[in-house]
């Protein structure tokens, strides 16, 4: 990621928009330079959203508006022209566009630029757990033959505490079954790792979480990658994966 200062005056400035507030089905349009073939716009709607892809950003917008090599760091924009996320990535057995694009969402975009000017590298606070969707973990142990009632469909299933992380810190346990971050309901992983994108080491976030189907509360203070609440300013690569 490269943060690049103009220096200019009066410059058109594109209007972005939260994109926590973008909804599935809306109609988006997505600008960029796709196989060579400058200033291209494809339209689509949006497919999906806290999408998880990989181990990068993972809590991506998808769209089925045609995004191809080359679209990379251009715009998608609403209807109003408006951003809501830097198109990314593609996901394509064949390399081109088979109606699966993904995007940053302008959430995640805002935190990223803000660590960049004042820290010169991005903060990354970890919650400090492994885990899946509550919905997978019940359908994985049913293949094995069990049946399990966890009290709910819906959250993250907390598969391993991570030693010396916020969770470990707060009282987590496996088994545990995350629900809510800071009022938001966290119905799948993608969206758990959205919130944690836009924190950073040192702040506090309050879970509410399922133990033996009772809700119980906790506060977190978020950790880095060494399980420390510092500031992360010379981040090497092996650091940031």
């Amino acid at each position: 990621v490269v943060l690049i200062k103009i220096d200019a005056k009066n410059l058109p400035a594109i209007v972005i928009a939260n994109s926590d507030d973008v909804k599935i089905g809306e109609w988006v349009l997505a600008v960029g330079n796709p196989l060579g073939l400058n200033n291209t716009v494809t339209a689509g709607i949006v497919s999906a959203k806290a999408r998880q892809m990989g181990e990068g950003v993972a809590s991506m917008i998808q769209t089925d508006a045609a995004i191809n090599q080359g679209n990379s760091g251009g715009a998608l924009v609403n209807t109003r022209g408006e951003l809501i996320g830097i198109n990314a990535m593609i996901y394509s057995q064949t390399g081109s566009n088979i109606g699966y694009g993904f995007a940053i969402p302008t959430a995640i975009m805002n935190k990223v630029v803000e660590d960049i000017k004042k820290y010169g590298a991005v903060q990354r606070a970890m919650i400090g757990i492994k885990g899946t969707d509550v919905s997978n973990y019940v359908d994985a142990e049913k293949e094995k033959g069990n049946e399990v009632d966890l009290g709910t469909m819906e959250g993250i299933y907390i598969a391993e505490v991570v030693e010396d992380g916020a969770a470990a810190a707060a009282g987590l346990q496996k088994g545990d079954v995350i629900t809510m971050i800071d009022n938001q309901k966290v119905k799948k992983f993608g969206e758990l790792q959205g919130i944690m994108a836009q924190k950073r080491p040192g702040d506090k976030v309050t879970v509410k979480y399922l133990r033996n189907k009772k809700e119980k509360t906790a506060t977190l203070t978020l950790k880095n990658e060494q399980c420390t609440t510092k500031v992360v300013k010379n981040a090497d690569v092996d650091i940031l994966g």
